[in-house]
């Protein structure tokens, strides 16, 4: 089963979701918005992009500029407490396929490459 996490509204999401289908992806969608993963989760995703903060905040959301957070230099775990509390801060989507990989943002090619790994046998 592969898990996206998204923002129903988002059409990058939509899309995401609709190309893994296509590929013959068995796709479970979690609403980031309103289920927030929780800090644990958030820790695990930021190492597979291998503690690369920026990775997975939304710097391009409404919230984010909004809040002014450009400016701001948070340590890690208030980057991700703040995100667990508002899920439109995680950038969008994230891909977690059924051997742990994860994939922030959406790319067909590597959604194509791990979904062709995944099914290989």
């Amino acid at each position: 089963m592969y898990h996206l996490y998204g923002y129903r509204r988002c059409s990058t999401c939509r899309n995401a979701q609709a190309f893994l289908e296509r590929l013959g992806a068995d796709v479970s969608f979690h609403d980031i918005v309103e289920h927030p993963p929780d800090v644990s989760t958030l820790r695990t995703w930021l190492e597979a992009v291998r503690g690369d903060i920026q990775s997975l905040v939304n710097t391009r959301g409404e919230v984010y500029r909004r809040r002014g957070l450009k400016e701001v230099s948070w340590p890690v775990d208030t980057w991700l407490e703040e995100m667990h509390r508002d899920g439109k801060l995680i950038r969008r989507p994230v891909l977690v396929t059924p051997s742990g990989r994860v994939i922030v943002g959406f790319d067909e090619s590597a959604y194509r490459d791990a979904v062709t790994e995944e099914q290989a046998p």
